[in-house]
């Protein structure tokens, strides 16, 4: 019975401790404060989660999203959602004084 109600507790834990890798097709917009924004771009993207993190950017996992966010090497700030119901991602690069946002549907990578 004890090893029954441990597992309960650590499902949630290992269930969401999984890596997921997936390739998304969208566009990207690039924004520059003040200043008319240039027409999307057609771009794909492959995102791989292992060990929560995505490219070196810690993430937190709960049943609606995947969320990641911390600086570059380059100083910007980047903000990262997976929708994994969905299957959409939305890819956020902060300068101070533009913005490059990635956003689009993704299917699972072989």
């Amino acid at each position: 019975m004890k090893l029954l109600i441990a597992l309960l507790y650590l499902f949630p834990l290992l269930a969401a401790a999984q890596d997921i890798f997936v390739e998304c097709a969208g566009k990207t917009s690039f924004i520059h404060r003040g200043a008319p924004s240039t027409v999307p771009a057609a771009e794909k993207r492959r995102y791989r989660l292992q060990a929560n993190q995505i490219d070196g950017l810690q993430c937190e996992q709960n049943e609606a999203q995947i969320a990641c966010m911390g600086l570059t090497p380059q100083q910007a700030m980047r903000k990262l959602l997976i929708d994994p119901v969905r299957l959409s991602v939305t890819d956020t690069l902060e300068l101070p004084t533009s913005l490059l946002i990635f956003e689009g549907q993704c299917q699972p990578a072989k």
